[in-house]
């Protein structure tokens, strides 16, 4: 217990990353291109999978099927 909130505290006060003056310009440019959006989305997308995965695990019981598909 005390060894886990002395390494959250540690990697909380970790320093930035950085990069010297020259390569800096390069990285940011690199970072800030025109696939920016599409990389974004590329980060973004596993986490809209696990939501859309959770709330269909949550709420799996209150879907009715359409009514073609019920059991008279």
């Amino acid at each position: 217990m005390r060894a886990g909130l002395v390494l959250g505290l540690l990697l909380l006060a970790g320093p930035a990353a950085r990069a010297c003056t020259v390569c800096r310009p390069k990285v940011e440019a690199g970072i800030h291109n025109a696939a920016y959006s599409a990389n974004l989305l590329l980060v973004l997308l596993p986490v809209a999978l696990v939501l859309a995965l959770g709330l269909a695990v949550f709420f799996v019981d209150s879907v009715r099927p359409p009514f073609f598909l019920r059991r008279a």
